[in-house]
C-alpha cells in the first residue's frame, strides 16, 4: 500500500515506522523538518498548503508509483487533502473526499440539519450583516473567521459597542468570511474521536480551561473531563451525531461541545487529531495512541487497541495578562518536584517581552503533568503553573 502524507511533526512521524505501507511525505520546507528523510520511502520538500505545488508534487508521485490513500492530519494540510485526493482518484483521510474542509458556515448549516443542537448563524462578508445579524437574533454573539482555526480572530459580541472591533478582530487574520453565531453558553469540552467505514468512536472527553470572554484563548485541558458518566455519555453523543450529520467516514476527529442548559451543543469539528498536544494528553490518559491507530486503519492492519489501567493528564497553557518581560534565563526547573510532572517547554525566548494573550499564539510554553485521577492531576498542574509563571515573569 502507498500512502501519500501531507506534513508530520516527530511524534507522528515515529507512527509512520514500521507501517505495512509505502510512505511517501509532502513536508513543508526547512532544516528543522529535514530528518523525516531518513525514513520516509520518498521525501519532497514543498509547500504543501498551497494546492498548486501541493498537487504538482502528487500528481509526479502518483504517476511514478500509484497513490492508494492521501493523510491529511495536520491542521496546515486539511484544507488540500481532500482537493488532491479528488484530483487523483483516490480516498483521503479524513474522508471521504466530498467531506467538509474548513468550511464553518457549511458545518453549521448541516449540523442545524442534521438532528444536532439548532444554533442560529449567519456567514458575514460585511460589517453590515453581523449588524443585521444581532438585531435578528439578539445579544451575545460570538464571531470567528468562517474558514479559521485555533483561537485565531475569535470575539464576542455584547452589546452594540461590540460590532465593530468583533469585526476588525475577526477580519484581520485574513481568513476571508467572518461566522457569526449566537452565543452559547455554559462549560466546553471537546470530543477526540476515531472512525473508520462510518462507525465513530468516543476515545476520550476533554475538559477545557479558556480566558473567557471577550477572545476565550484556550490555556488548558484535563482528560479525562471531571463529568459523571450520563454527562459524558450525552456529550459524546452529540459529538457523533455531528460527525454523521457532516459525512465524516475516516480518520481522527476534535469536536468542540458546550454544555447548555438545554443539552450539549458542538461549536466546532475539526477532522484531525486535537491539538494543544490533547493527543498526547488522551495517550497519558487511556495508553491509546490516537495517530497509530488512524494510520493502521488507514493501511487496512487489523490490530487490538491498548488496554491500561484509566488515568489522567492536564496540559496548562502559560500567559501574561499584562505587559511583561520574561526572565533572561527561562525557569525550566521551577516546577521540579511536583508530582507527575511530564514537562515544562516555553515557545518564548528569555528576556522577551510579552503582552496580555489575544490567542493562541501569544501563549509562552506549558506545563504537562499525569496523574493517577482528574482531580490529582488537576492540583499538580496547577502547583506547576504556579511555580513556573511566578519564577518566568518580571
Amino acid at each position: 500500500m502507498h500512502l501519500l502524507v501531507l506534513g508530520a511533526w516527530p511524534e507522528l512521524a515515529n507512527q509512520l515506522v514500521g507501517l505495512p505501507a509505502r510512505v511517501s511525505l509532502l513536508q513543508a520546507p526547512g532544516a528543522a523538518n529535514a530528518r523525516e528523510a531518513a525514513w520516509a520511502h520518498r521525501y519532497v520538500e514543498v509547500d504543501y498548503t498551497g494546492l498548486d505545488q501541493g498537487m504538482r508534487a502528487a500528481a509526479e508521485i502518483h504517476a511514478e508509483d500509484p497513490v492508494d490513500l492521501v493523510i491529511g492530519l495536520r491542521e496546515a494540510s486539511l484544507a488540500v487533502v481532500g482537493e488532491i485526493a479528488r484530483k487523483l482518484g483516490v480516498p483521503s483521510m479524513p474522508g471521504p473526499v466530498e467531506s467538509l474542509g474548513a468550511d464553518k458556515g457549511e458545518v453549521r448549516r448541516l449540523l442545524n440539519g442534521g438532528g444536532c443542537h439548532q444554533v442560529p448563524y449567519r456567514v458575514c462578508l460585511r460589517p453590515d450583516d453581523l449588524t443585521a445579524f444581532v438585531n435578528e437574533h439578539g445579544f451575545p454573539a460570538i464571531v470567528k473567521p468562517a474558514n479559521g482555526f485555533a483561537s485565531f480572530g475569535v470575539h464576542t459580541v455584547t452589546g452594540t459597542d461590540d460590532v465593530d472591533p468583533a469585526w476588525a478582530h475577526a477580519s484581520d487574520v485574513g481568513f476571508g468570511a467572518v461566522l457569526a453565531e449566537k452565543l452559547l453558553t455554559g462549560q466546553e469540552y471537546s470530543v477526540e474521536t476515531l472512525s473508520v467505514d462510518g462507525r465513530h468512536e468516543v476515545v476520550a472527553v476533554t475538559e477545557k480551561l479558556t480566558t473567557g470572554a471577550p477572545y476565550f484563548v484556550e490555556t488548558g485541558h484535563i482528560v479525562p473531563a471531571r463529568l459523571d458518566t450520563p454527562a459524558l455519555t450525552a456529550v459524546g453523543e452529540e459529538a457523533l451525531r455531528a460527525l454523521t450529520a457532516i459525512g465524516h467516514r475516516l480518520g481522527p476527529s476534535h469536536v468542540e461541545v458546550i454544555r447548555t442548559e438545554d443539552g450539549p451543543a458542538v461549536i466546532e469539528i475539526n477532522r484531525r487529531l486535537g491539538g494543544d498536544r490533547i493527543w498526547e494528553l488522551v495517550q497519558l490518559a487511556t495508553g491509546r495512541d490516537m495517530a497509530r491507530e488512524a494510520l493502521l486503519h488507514a493501511a487496512g492492519v487489523a490490530f487490538e487497541p491498548a488496554k491500561v489501567p484509566p488515568n489522567a493528564a492536564v496540559i496548562r497553557y502559560l500567559y501574561s495578562t499584562v505587559d511583561a518581560r520574561c526572565v533572561t534565563t527561562l525557569p525550566h526547573n521551577a516546577a521540579a518536584g511536583v508530582p507527575g510532572l511530564v514537562r515544562v517547554e516555553f515557545s518564548v525566548a528569555g528576556g522577551a517581552r510579552v503582552r496580555p494573550v489575544l490567542s493562541s499564539k501569544g501563549r509562552l510554553g506549558y506545563v504537562l503533568v499525569h496523574g493517577v485521577d482528574s482531580e490529582r492531576a488537576v492540583q499538580a498542574a496547577a502547583q506547576a503553573y504556579d511555580a513556573v509563571t511566578a519564577a518566568l515573569l518580571r
